[in-house]
């Protein structure tokens, strides 16, 4: 196996693993709120005329993109990952809050305790799991790849 593959088979701690399949799982979402937009187009101008089909489907691909951008950050160990994911779930959290309150104050929401507490936990399990000791020796270096396909900067992390 060359030096390229080996990055994407090295042992990654469990809770950057973790970090990874929660910014796929965003993507995915958003994604799909950006594929629904499209298709169904004319039944979100019925039923919510404002803001409209074109908001969803420029904020589904703009955090679909933009959650894609981080797990490839996680995947690859790179110094900007983990910091990205931070802020990046942070806007997500913030963007998600006040699209509840200017675009769906409408709506009753008996949930919103719920969503709050829910929305906390999830800004302060990232941060306690970016402030572990393997989350940020894995993300202290970039790994680098020569024309050898050696690894360089490769992180030595022992498991959890």
């Amino acid at each position: 196996m060359n030096g390229k593959m080996n990055k994407f088979f090295r042992k990654t701690p469990f809770f950057v693993t973790l970090l990874g399949v929660v910014a796929l799982t965003l993507m995915a979402l958003n994604a799909v709120r950006f594929g629904t937009a499209l298709v169904q187009w004319h039944l979100i101008l019925d039923f919510m005329p404002n803001p409209g089909p074109a908001y969803i489907a420029v904020t589904g691909l703009l955090w679909a993109v933009c959650w894609l951008t981080v797990y490839i950050g996680i995947e690859l160990a790179r110094k900007w990952g983990g910091v990205s994911f931070l802020l990046l779930s942070f806007l997500y959290a913030s963007y998600y809050w006040l699209d509840r309150f200017f675009f769906q104050s409408h709506a009753e929401r008996s949930n919103a305790l719920f969503v709050f507490i829910v929305t906390f936990l999830f800004l302060v399990g990232t941060i306690a799991i970016l402030a572990l000791p393997k989350s940020r020796e894995y993300f202290a270096n970039d790994i680098d790849v020569d024309e050898n396909g050696n690894l360089n900067n490769y992180p030595k992390i022992s498991s959890y």
